[in-house]
């Protein structure tokens, strides 16, 4: 005890013996044997897993399911409302309501052009239309407008625009009238396609060709133009093209005479026609009609007074004078 006290004393310290360690060096303490101080304490279980848990020893909760039901309410809402039109018609009062502001900034109908108009009249097309002076004219519907417009009996297509701030800008294109159309006791006209365009003034169209029979308007434009290339004498002189059983034509000449084509081979039917009268004036007799349904002769109905006077005469001097190659002509009743 004085030996440590005086090293004390003199300021030197002695070491206490360390306790020798029963773990050989190179191996870890075994954790058996660690101190658990400072160990963090295991978190707690969330709130699902904790209904999770609670669902599987049978203790359920109401919230969740009231949480449920209420979502389910919800969607409900949501879909009844949605198909109900209530959302569209929300969205329409809306946009309503913007295009009426709009239109107090400046942005109303205030002049509708038209251009291409020739025979459809103003009054119709304005009902088509369907615009007042100070409508909103981003509230105008173009597409609907144009719609309405081509359902009129002499617009073939129309263009409508707006031009902003306050004019709508309307394009017609008509229809070309073809001819006139006879079906019973109504008379109309129409274009080269056969459609119907009016049955209103068909006085100022007299000029036009004219098409009796069911079935006519379709056919019409390909016999026609058939004779407008290659016979437009012969076209000149046809007062009506009469459609029969909708096989085949009949042509009323102006002289009241038929001419009657075949079904098929109408074209060679009527150049042998035009060359017969060239030769023998043959549409100028004393006849009702000349048939030329077969395809090695032509055959002539007489009148009665030309059939009482010396029809045997007459008969003999078509004989004489007219013939197609391939057989001879008849005279007679048909």
């Amino acid at each position: 005890m004085r030996q440590v006290k005086k090293a004390s004393r003199t300021g030197v310290r002695t070491a206490p013996k360390k306790k020798g360690s029963k773990i050989a060096p190179g191996k870890r303490r075994n954790a058996s044997t660690m101190s658990t101080f400072g160990r963090r304490k295991e978190r707690p279980a969330g709130a699902l897993m904790q209904w999770i848990d609670n669902v599987r020893e049978g203790n359920f909760g109401a919230r969740p399911f009231a949480w449920g039901a209420f979502v389910l309410l919800g969607l409900v809402a949501i879909y009844g409302f949605a198909v109900g039109g209530h959302a569209q018609a929300l969205r329409d009062a809306a946009v309503a309501k913007t295009n009426r502001v709009l239109a107090l900034s400046g942005f109303s109908i205030q002049d509708v052009r038209v251009t291409g108009r020739a025979q459809t009249r103003k009054a119709d097309l304005l009902v088509a239309v369907g615009v007042e002076r100070g409508d909103p004219i981003f509230g105008f519907d173009t597409e609907a407008a144009r719609q309405r417009i081509e359902r009129l009996g002499w617009v073939r297509s129309a263009t409508v625009t707006r031009l902003l701030p306050d004019t709508i800008r309307i394009e017609v294109v008509e229809r070309e009238p073809f001819a006139l159309w006879q079906r019973g006791g109504a008379l109309s006209l129409i274009d080269a396609e056969g459609r119907p365009i009016s049955e209103e003034g068909v006085q100022d169209f007299a000029h036009l060709p004219f098409i009796v029979g069911f079935g006519a308007p379709r056919e019409a434009p390909g016999l026609l133009n058939l004779m407008r290339t290659q016979q437009p004498q012969l076209l000149s002189r046809v007062r009506a093209f009469v459609r029969v059983g909708d096989r085949r034509w009949n042509l009323r000449l102006e002289n009241g005479v038929d001419v009657k084509l075949p079904e098929t081979g109408v074209e060679a039917a009527l150049s042998a026609l035009v060359t017969y009268d060239a030769q023998h004036r043959i549409l100028s007799r004393d006849i009702v009609a000349v048939d030329l349904r077969l395809p090695d002769r032509v055959s002539v109905e007489l009148t009665e007074s030309a059939a009482a006077d010396g029809g045997i005469a007459t008969e003999a001097k078509m004989k004489q004078g007219v013939a197609r190659p391939g057989g001879p002509a008849r005279g007679g009743n048909t």
